[in-house]
């Protein structure tokens, strides 16, 4: 039967990212076992079930057990027997784990391994013929880029990935483009270009329509998100009336089980309310946060407190913050 290129099966099983331990597949298919569309359903059902776990808990809580079923499950498969149709979608599903364990490496801060699988990632949706979902792993990659600061990189890889899809992705995914783009000007302290862009983020979203088709992995962006986008560039440009504006309609908005976004959404108006001089509000919203990173297993998640306490400094002898302190060095 028909199947994807050599070349694109190729570029695509590459070998596993160095620092994760290989293994001997067991339980997967065998080399040459046909690969139906129940395995492929069972593999969007795995990534689902990890993504839940890795928002509520952290990606450091189930990673060990995504990338055992990557080795022992899912590259078996990349080596069955299949159609053109059942491979393209096949190697889209393996792109959104391979993805997947990147975000979640990411999320421990093991940067070098996480930038791997998303290369990896990237080849995947390459052979899936999937260029919109290669997009969303660049915008991926352009989300770790603005964690570590690097605001150059982070409007370059969003950038690509809007001149990947071009103008006719839904406006979903064009809010999520822009967005990304914008998180990387605020980085760079570039005011002008981070309000144009949020603007273009903004105007996507109220263009998206009930009827719309959508990815799966674009439907997480909604007016929560985008809040919660134009929050984190205002906190980073010093615009704290507007970030706690936009912070707290995230908030409002967003539903418990995104555990994590709302703990960052927290810091972000934790940080604003301090630096309007609200220690008290600051203080009470920064606790409330270091609870929720205690109770996770993401170095993103303490980082984003650790930053918060680094802005307290100022206010140390502050009965604000001794009370703070007391607190948060109960849950260490």
């Amino acid at each position: 039967p028909a199947q994807p290129t050599a070349a694109a099966l190729e570029s695509a099983v590459v070998p596993r990212p160095r620092g994760e331990r290989p293994g001997t597949p067991q339980g997967g298919p065998a080399l040459g076992l046909r690969v139906s569309a129940g395995d492929i359903a069972a593999l969007r059902s795995v990534g689902d079930l990890f993504r839940s776990l890795d928002q509520r808990y952290g990606g450091g809580h189930a990673r060990q057990a995504l990338v055992r079923y990557l080795e022992h499950e899912a590259e078996p498969m990349l080596r069955g027997v299949y159609g053109e149709s059942v491979g393209r979608r096949l190697f889209g599903a393996v792109a959104d784990l391979t993805r997947l364990a990147g975000w979640t490496s990411y999320d421990i801060a093991a940067h070098g391994l996480a930038q791997r699988y998303f290369v990896q990632a990237l080849r995947l949706s390459q052979a899936a013929g999937d260029r919109m979902y290669g997009a969303y792993v660049l915008v991926t990659m352009s989300r770790q880029a603005v964690y570590l600061s690097h605001g150059r990189e982070a409007v370059q890889l969003a950038r690509v990935a809007q001149q990947g899809v071009g103008t006719t992705a839904p406006p979903v995914v064009q809010a999520l483009l822009h967005a990304a783009e914008a998180r990387g000007h605020g980085v760079l302290g570039d005011a002008r270009a981070c309000a144009s862009t949020l603007l273009r983020a903004e105007r996507a979203l109220e263009a998206a329509r009930a009827g719309d088709e959508v990815p799966y992995w674009a439907r997480f962006f909604d007016e929560a998100q985008l809040a919660d986008e134009f929050g984190h560039c205002h906190r980073d440009l010093g615009q704290y009336r507007a970030a706690v504006q936009h912070a707290e309609r995230s908030l409002s908005l967003r539903p418990s089980e995104l555990a994590r976004s709302r703990l960052f959404c927290t810091v972000v108006l934790a940080t604003a309310r301090l630096g309007l001089g609200e220690l008290d509000q600051a203080c009470a919203l920064g606790a409330e946060a270091a609870q929720g990173a205690s109770e996770m297993r993401s170095v993103r998640a303490v980082e984003y407190v650790r930053d918060f306490e680094r802005r307290l400094e100022p206010y140390r002898d502050a009965a604000a913050v001794r009370t703070y302190r007391d607190r948060v060095s109960a849950l260490r």
